[in-house]
């Protein structure tokens, strides 16, 4: 099929019953109502009737619908736009604004959809498009340059298939490559590039399939440690002939639209994951992100930001391990006899004061109830520490040791609740703990191991990863 790409698109869609013309210029859609139904808009739409013939101002309508669809006037193509439910619907006289955040073209007449694969520079390097060919050249290539390159087979660089379910629908997700011919003379002959390939059943809701491009996007980000990942293109596809599928439009979503610096020189050094570490827990990690499960809020912007600390990201990469530690370990820390039995004295204890009590001394007395059995982030650490020890100490012991110092998890808990508390709080008066921040960098990779671990992933891959996505250059033994 062809997809015009354009700069404005031009067309016709239904909304509320009337016919409009609209236009779109990728950033904002204008609907122009029929010379009869202008009158209709603005009194009925933005006003209210006060009396025979006279109306006052009134609230703007909010959009109510997910998505738009509409044709195209360019192409006959069709289109869907993405809207952002309950924001406000502009006007400029009888023209309606409506902000739109995605948008598909579609070939005209197909609409049900069950296959989208992602492209990015990301995933080239992720799922490595090496593997997708090879050359071939015999002894005297130096003097007659005659090189062959041979594409492999599909099967062979197609990954096996997962699964995870998002709002109550199977999805099947597969990292392959695909393949560009052409015979223009500017064009290259062969493109290749690496998928990440969702599959599910046939739908018409573009707001599912929209929402799928948000948990792959979340995904890469988090192979990559920075949020700044764009999808160079969003392939659509519906089933053709048996287990086939044919490409029938493409996904736009505004933010992508930008011009963005691919991080070249970061995906050169390879930082990022690599598919083949995490074969087998891409489901479920991918399960996690649709239930929004995995903490991800702390994810640097960028790779120069994910070097630089300032007090937010040192309170969001603290509550980033405080959430996985109860998500990967919801019994917390096995107590002694003897601390249990301390505990439920105290709450005993605490129980008849809080019931004779009101006003704040309830409140406070309520407060050290609920922070009864509550493990020290220390604790937490050490636990931690003796759990993984065999995966995160060489990263641990190296980096303390380059500045001097030794690897106690105690004191690294310490530190880090200490500083925590000191900018969570406004306590900016209080002198920086310079350790703390060493703390902080091992406590980012603390994380990944977490993780991984909790998807299955396998120890010597998690030390790999852990490795490439943070640029160690530690020598990891099999």
């Amino acid at each position: 099929m062809i997809i015009i790409e354009l700069d404005i698109y031009t067309g016709v869609l239904e909304y509320k019953g009337i016919n409009f013309s609209f236009v779109f210029d990728k950033q904002e859609l204008r609907l122009i109502p029929p010379k009869d139904k202008k009158k209709e808009i603005e009194h009925e739409w933005f006003m209210h009737k006060i009396g025979e013939g006279v109306y006052a101002g009134g609230d703007h309508p909010q959009m109510e619908r997910p998505f738009l669809v509409g044709v195209c006037n360019e192409d006959g193509n069709k289109m869907v736009f993405i809207t952002q439910e309950g924001t406000y619907i502009g006007r400029y006289n009888a023209v309606l604004r409506i902000e739109v955040i995605a948008f598909f073209v579609l070939k005209y007449g197909e609409c049900s959809i069950n296959k989208m694969c992602f492209l990015s520079p990301e995933i080239n390097c992720i799922h490595s498009i090496g593997q997708s060919f090879c050359f071939e050249y015999d002894e005297d290539f130096i003097e007659k340059g005659i090189v062959q390159l041979r594409t492999n087979e599909f099967s062979a660089v197609t990954t096996k298939a997962e699964i995870f379910e998002y709002n109550s629908k199977i999805v099947k997700v597969t990292f392959g490559a695909s393949r560009t011919l052409s015979s223009g003379v500017t064009e290259t002959p062969l493109k290749l590039s690496s998928s990440l390939c969702f599959e599910f059943d046939s739908t018409e809701d573009y707001t599912f399939i929209y929402y799928l491009w948000l948990i792959a996007k979340r995904f890469i980000q988090y192979l990559c440690y920075r949020k700044n990942v764009f999808f160079s293109k969003v392939e659509l596809s519906t089933s053709y002939k048996e287990n086939k599928h044919i490409k029938i439009g493409e996904l736009y979503v505004l933010d992508d639209l930008e011009n963005h610096d691919v991080e070249e020189e970061v995906l050169k050094k390879g930082c990022y994951i690599r598919q083949n570490y995490i074969a087998g827990a891409v489901g479920p990690i991918l399960q996690s992100i649709a239930e929004d499960s995995i903490y991800l809020r702390h994810l640097p912007q960028n790779y120069e930001e994910g070097h630089h600390i300032d007090a937010a990201r040192f309170v969001m990469i603290t509550a980033a391990f405080e959430w996985e530690f109860r998500r990967i370990f919801p019994e917390g820390i096995k107590k002694k006899e003897k601390k249990i039995k301390a505990e439920e004295t105290v709450v005993q204890l605490l129980t008849p004061l809080i019931e004779n009590n009101t006003g704040e001394i309830k409140s406070i007395l309520k407060y050290l109830k609920k922070c009864v059995g509550n493990d020290p982030l220390s604790s937490k650490l050490t636990f931690v520490g003796i759990e993984l020890g065999n995966i995160i100490d060489i990263f641990g012991k190296h980096l303390y040791a380059l500045n001097g110092k030794k690897l106690k998890y105690s004191e690294m808990g310490e530190r880090l609740a200490a500083q925590r508390n000191n900018f969570a709080h406004g306590n900016l008066d209080k002198d920086f703990d310079e350790l703390a921040l060493l703390d902080l960098i091992y406590l980012e990779l603390i994380l990944y191991a977490m993780q991984l671990k909790f998807y299955g992933v396998e120890d010597v891959k998690i030390k790999k990863a852990i490795n490439d996505l943070f640029h160690k250059n530690i020598r990891i033994d099999e």
